[in-house]
C-alpha cells in the first residue's frame, strides 16, 4: 500500500483544464486518507464546470490507481459553499461559459447568426466576447467594421478589440485584406489555442466561438482545450445542409458536449409586396434534425436582405434595426440560450460525487 506522501506527490502531476496550477498547489485537495486498504481523496472544486470535473476525477483515479499496492480509489467532491463564476477554474480564467456556434456546412450564415446573437446576449445584460476561430476565412472584421490591430498587455497577452459592448478577436485583425492564410493543421491548432489561452478575456459571462465549417483541426482543438457549456448548430432547410450538419452534431455528442439547439437560417422568403411565403431552400431541415437528435429548434430565421446588408456595412442588423422582426427573433434566441445553459448547469452539478 502506498504512503499518503506518495499519493500527494502523484496528485501534483494533475492540473484541471484551464488552470496553470496542479490540484495540490491550488489547494483543491482537502484530505487524503487510506481506509481499509482503499484510498479516499476529498476535493473542493468551487465553480468548476461538470465536464472539467469529470476529466479531473478520471485523471486522479488513473494516476493514483497506478501506484503499486493501491486498492480502490474513491474521489469525494465537496459541495461548493459559494459560486465562483470568474475563478481560475472556469473554462478559461475570467469566463463563465463558452458556447460554440457551429455548422459543418459553409454558406449558411453562421457568422451572421453569431454576431447578432452576441449583441442580443449583450442587450440582455450579459458580458459577451466573440471569437472568430475561422483561420482561413475570418469574417468578423468586416461584420464589425474593424481595421485596427489589437494591443498587448505587459505580460504579452492579446487585448481583444471592443465594439458595441463586445470583446472581439479574430485572425483577421492581424492580416492585410489581401493576405491569404496558407497554413497546415498544426499552425491552425496553435492559433486557436493562442486565441483561447493568450487573450485577455477577463470579466465575461459568455464567450461565443464562431466555428469554421467542417469538423477539422480548429473544431477539435476547441473541444479538447476547454469545456464547453454547449453548442448552437446553424443550418438551412435544404437536405445537403442538414446532412453535413448531422456530422457536426455527432461530433459534439462524441466529445460529450450538449447541443443547446438548432437555428434554421434562410428558412423562407416573405415577399415584401404580396406577403406570400416561398421555401427557396426547401423546408423542414431543422425539424428533422430536432427529431433525429432530440435537440430543440431555437429559431427559424427568414431570408431578409437587411440581414446581409447590415453585416456587410460593419454594423449588424440587431444594432441597426433593433425593432426589426429578425432582431426580435435573435433576442428570443438569446433568452432561450441562457435558459438552456442554466438548466444544463443545474442538471450537471450534484452536490457530491463519490467514485
Amino acid at each position: 500500500m502506498p504512503r499518503i506522501e506518495d499519493i500527494r506527490e502523484r496528485l501534483t502531476e494533475i492540473k484541471p483544464l484551464g488552470s496553470q496550477q496542479d490540484i495540490v498547489r491550488a489547494g483543491l485537495v482537502r484530505a487524503v486518507d487510506i481506509v481499509e486498504g482503499n484510498i479516499r481523496i476529498r476535493l473542493a472544486t468551487p465553480g468548476m464546470p461538470q465536464q472539467t470535473l469529470n476529466v479531473l476525477v478520471a485523471d486522479i483515479r488513473r494516476a493514483v490507481g497506478a501506484l503499486a499496492g493501491t486498492g480502490q480509489v474513491h474521489v469525494e467532491i465537496e459541495a461548493p459553499t459559494r459560486p465562483s463564476p470568474y475563478g481560475d477554474l472556469g473554462p478559461l480564467p475570467g469566463v463563465r461559459d463558452i458556447v460554440a456556434v457551429s455548422s459543418t456546412k459553409g454558406g449558411v450564415g453562421k457568422s451572421t447568426i453569431a454576431a447578432n446573437l452576441a449583441l442580443a446576449l449583450s442587450h440582455l445584460g450579459q458580458r459577451v466576447g466573440l471569437l472568430d476561430s475561422d483561420i482561413y476565412g475570418p469574417s468578423l472584421p468586416i461584420m464589425f467594421g474593424i481595421n485596427e490591430k489589437p494591443a498587448m498587455t505587459s505580460d504579452k497577452r492579446i487585448v481583444p478589440i471592443e465594439r458595441y459592448g463586445l470583446k472581439l478577436m479574430s485572425i483577421g485583425f492581424f492580416l492585410d485584406e489581401s493576405s491569404p492564410v496558407i497554413w497546415r493543421g498544426p499552425m491552425v491548432m496553435g492559433a486557436v489555442r493562442q486565441f483561447l489561452k493568450d487573450v485577455a478575456w477577463e470579466g465575461l459571462d459568455i464567450l461565443l466561438v464562431d466555428m469554421p465549417p467542417g469538423t477539422g483541426d480548429a473544431q477539435l482543438t476547441l473541444v479538447q482545450q476547454v469545456p464547453l457549456a454547449g453548442g448552437v448548430v446553424v443550418t438551412t432547410p435544404q437536405d445537403v445542409a442538414t446532412l453535413d450538419v448531422e456530422r457536426g452534431i455527432a461530433m459534439f455528442q462524441q466529445v460529450n458536449t450538449p447541443v443547446l439547439g438548432v437555428i434554421e437560417n434562410m428558412s423562407d422568403y416573405v415577399c415584401p409586396r404580396c406577403g406570400t411565403h416561398d421555401d427557396i431552400f426547401g423546408s423542414g431541415g431543422a425539424d428533422r434534425l430536432a427529431a433525429d437528435f432530440g435537440v430543440p429548434v431555437l429559431a427559424k430565421i427568414p431570408l431578409v436582405p437587411e440581414l446581409r446588408t447590415a453585416g456587410d456595412s460593419g454594423k449588424p442588423l440587431f444594432l441597426q434595426q433593433p425593432l426589426h422582426p429578425v432582431s426580435r427573433i435573435f433576442l428570443e434566441v438569446a433568452e432561450r440560450l441562457l435558459g438552456a445553459i442554466e438548466a444544463g448547469r443545474e442538471a450537471a452539478s450534484p452536490p457530491t460525487i463519490l467514485g
